[in-house]
C-alpha cells in the first residue's frame, strides 16, 4: 500500500467578512505544493510517508514571509495548521507566530492561481519559479507588486487585512503575470484592468476584493451598488449602469490607472457574461468562462498597449 500524509489548514476562500458564501474560514483545506520533511505535497496536499514530520509555508512556487513571525509545525502522520478567530497576527495557538490567516490563505490562493496560470502557459518560466509573498506588513489599506514580490498590509484605517482577501492575492499576482508574460513589462496605459481580470476569472466575481472596505466602493465617480472591494468591473453593478469609455475615464477620474483599466476589464467581463451567453453563441456560463480565460491569458501576454487610436496613431 501507499501511505500518504496530508497537510491542511484553515483558508478564507474569498474574504474574511464572515458572510456566506465562503466568507468564513474553512478548516481543513489542502496546502498544495508545500515543503515538508517528507517532501513536497501535491495539489491535494498529500505527500508520501508517515510518522512525525514538519511543514513550513514555503514550496517550489510560493514562499510566505509573514511579518508576524515564522510558521513551522511538526505533527504525526498528518499536519493540520488549524483555524482561528481574529485577524492580522492571530493564530490558532500553535504552528508559530507566522501561522496566521494571511499565511494560510495566501499560501493556498497564490499556489492555486499559479497552478491555473501554468495550465494556460506551461512554458512560462516565471510561473515555474518561487514567488515570495510578504504578509502582515505594518501599514494599512494597500497591497502591491514591487517587481519581484507581492505584498499585503495589516488591517487598519478602515480597511481589512489585504492578506486575507483572495481577490487581492490574485490581483497582485496579476501584475507579476503582466510583467512576465510574452511581452515583458506592464502593458500601457494601465495594468490594473488585466490584474482585475485575472482575479475575476479565478474567483468568478466582478467585485474585486470584497470586504476591502466597510461600504460600497466609490468607483472613481460612478459608485458601486454593493461591492465592498476596490472596484466592480461589471458596469451594471455601478450606479450609472453604463460601460465606461477611455474618454469618460479621462474626463471623470483624470486618467487614473485604476479607472482606465476598467475600460477593458469591463469589456472582457461583458464578453464572458453577456456576449458569449447570448445569441448566436448561447454558451453556458462555464464554457464562456473557459473561452474568455484562454483568450485572456494568450491575448494579454502579447499585449503591450491596451488602446490604439486608428485616426491619430496614438497608443
Amino acid at each position: 500500500t501507499n501511505q500518504y500524509a496530508e497537510v491542511k489548514g484553515g483558508v478564507y476562500p474569498v474574504t474574511n467578512d464572515d458572510v456566506e458564501p465562503d466568507g468564513t474560514e474553512h478548516p481543513g483545506w489542502p496546502m498544495p505544493f508545500q515543503q515538508t520533511t517528507l517532501g513536497t505535497t501535491d495539489t491535494g496536499g498529500n505527500v508520501p510517508g508517515s510518522g512525525s514530520f514538519t511543514a513550513t509555508f514555503s514550496g517550489p512556487y510560493i514562499n510566505i514571509n509573514d511579518n508576524c513571525g515564522t510558521g513551522s509545525l511538526t505533527q504525526s502522520d498528518d499536519i493540520d495548521w488549524g483555524a482561528s478567530g481574529g485577524t492580522d497576527c492571530a493564530t490558532p495557538g500553535f504552528g508559530g507566530a507566522g501561522n496566521t490567516h494571511a499565511s494560510r490563505s495566501g499560501f493556498y490562493e497564490l499556489n492555486r492561481i499559479k497552478e491555473m496560470a501554468r495550465g494556460q502557459l506551461p512554458e512560462n518560466i516565471w510561473l515555474q519559479d518561487q514567488l515570495t509573498a510578504n504578509m502582515n506588513i505594518d501599514a494599512s489599506c494597500n497591497a502591491y507588486w514591487n517587481g519581484t514580490t507581492v505584498n499585503f498590509y495589516k488591517s487598519g484605517g478602515g480597511c481589512a487585512n489585504t492578506g486575507e482577501i483572495a481577490a487581492v492575492f490574485v490581483h497582485e499576482f496579476g501584475h507579476g503575470m503582466d510583467a512576465n508574460d510574452a511581452i515583458g513589462g506592464i502593458a500601457s496605459p494601465s495594468g490594473e484592468g488585466i490584474a482585475d481580470l485575472y482575479s475575476a476569472l479565478r474567483l468568478y466575481d466582478s467585485c474585486i476584493g470584497r470586504n476591502f472596505l466597510p461600504t460600497p466602493c466609490s468607483g472613481n465617480g460612478d459608485p458601486c451598488l454593493t461591492c465592498t472591494g476596490v472596484r466592480d468591473i461589471d458596469y451594471l453593478q455601478r450606479q450609472s449602469g453604463n460601460p465606461h469609455t477611455y474618454t469618460w475615464s479621462n474626463a471623470n477620474c483624470g486618467g487614473s490607472v485604476h479607472c482606465v483599466g476598467g475600460v477593458y476589464s469591463e469589456a472582457v467581463w461583458s464578453l464572458w457574461k453577456r456576449k458569449l451567453q447570448a445569441a448566436p453563441y448561447n454558451y453556458d456560463n462555464n464554457t464562456a468562462a473557459e473561452i474568455v480565460t484562454r483568450l485572456t491569458y494568450i491575448g494579454a501576454g502579447n499585449t503591450s498597449d491596451w488602446f490604439f487610436d486608428r485616426h491619430t496613431g496614438i497608443h
